[in-house]
């Protein structure tokens, strides 16, 4: 069977500086930048000639942004993440994990000028809270699957027991903090989770198999790939905690568990798959993704030749991610989509990624061009 997979920073709160002023819904420009990026750039770099546009059956994403109006009486300006995300990838269900909040973590280094207006009049008012953090989106919602079910000895449960009822969707993720300590309002202390979900995809050809998935971001300190020797050392050091917790307290975990989890192997189908995407910003040469391959998990990005829709230098550089401040910088590779199954490591050509693609920098139209991220879009497509 085959699953695909995209991941995309898509640079967050660096953009609400640019959304609409009133009376206009504050996003409106934001999901009109990335959705026409979305329709004519991203799906037709997915498509292969002479056949359909390949459609991720889930995307990962970073750095989304949303709002929640807490006013009496809402007026509809102020979209949630969901709703943005929803707007921007039409077709697929959205869900929204915010990681930073004016209201939660409201310091105002980071917040203030956002407040102020920043060129955008009352852009943030006291009763909107506004948020960044991490984005989910399934084509289809029928096929999450709950984490637990409401049984200690699961093979007394009836079948459809992790299928969530209703919208009962909350019961098919779950939020880990890979980050802990008080918010200075700048990206050394910015808050990181884990977001973790689950699926289950019908090949239609008796392979069914359960897909957990996890978006990441991991810690980046200000200075670091500067030849700065103390920061690289400590950024690295936070990024191989965090890396040993995802594996040991979430991965781990749950493969061992037994109680109120559907069996990792029943008779009917193969092993669970684990999927583990997002923006890692560590480099392929680092401890930190030396670990998570050492446990068994593949890279699906087997050619990290950058294709520059712009078709500037940086077309064919190795690299995810690139400086939009300083153009004859060479890009890095900071970004990942990684494959492992319930047992972890593969067998001997168990995994095919043939048909992923290598990272792709998507032009923004003109009108459009303040919204230009600095991060690839990466897709995976995985053949087991």
């Amino acid at each position: 069977m085959r699953i695909r997979v995209m991941s995309w920073n898509m640079a967050g709160a660096k953009l609400l500086d640019k959304l609409a002023a009133p009376p206009d819904p504050v996003a409106a420009q934001y999901i009109a930048a990335y959705g026409e990026v979305w329709r004519t750039g991203i799906r037709q770099f997915l498509t292969v000639p002479g056949n359909q546009p390949e459609y991720p059956d889930v995307i990962l994403l970073q750095e989304c942004i949303g709002f929640e109006d807490h006013s009496p009486n809402p007026s509809g300006r102020w979209q949630t993440g969901s709703a943005i995300l929803e707007g921007i990838f039409q077709g697929y269900r959205g869900f929204f994990f915010p990681s930073l909040s004016s209201r939660e973590t409201p310091h105002p280094r980071k917040w203030e000028m956002y407040q102020r207006g920043c060129g955008v009049q009352n852009l943030l008012p006291d009763y909107v809270e506004g948020q960044q953090g991490y984005g989910i989106c399934i084509r289809d919602p029928s096929q999450l699957r709950k984490l637990y079910i409401p049984y200690r000895d699961p093979t007394t449960a009836p079948s459809n027991a992790d299928v969530p009822g209703g919208n009962a969707y909350h019961l098919c993720f779950e939020r880990t903090a890979i980050s802990t300590g008080a918010y200075l309002g700048t990206r050394d202390t910015e808050p990181r989770l884990a977001i973790r979900g689950r699926l289950f995809i019908d090949s239609g050809a008796g392979e069914g198999r359960y897909i957990n998935f996890l978006n990441v971001h991991l810690t980046t300190l200000s200075g670091e790939r500067t030849g700065k020797i103390r920061i690289n050392r400590r950024a690295a050091a936070t990024r191989s905690q965090q890396v040993e917790l995802i594996l040991d307290n979430i991965v781990s975990a749950y493969q061992e568990t037994a109680e109120y989890r559907v069996p990792p192997v029943a008779e009917d189908r193969k092993e669970d798959v684990w999927l583990m995407g997002g923006d890692f910003n560590a480099t392929p040469d680092t401890d930190e993704i030396a670990t998570v391959k050492r446990a068994g998990f593949v890279d699906g990005t087997t050619d990290k030749r950058l294709t520059d829709a712009y078709g500037t230098q940086l077309n064919h550089q190795i690299g995810t991610k690139w400086s939009l401040d300083d153009t004859t910088r060479p890009a890095i590779v900071l970004d990942y989509i990684f494959c492992g199954l319930e047992r972890i490591a593969f067998p001997s050509g168990r995994l095919d990624c043939a048909d992923s693609r290598p990272p792709y920098r998507p032009r923004f139209p003109g009108q459009f061009a303040d919204f230009q991220p600095d991060h690839a879009v990466m897709f995976c497509s995985f053949n087991i």
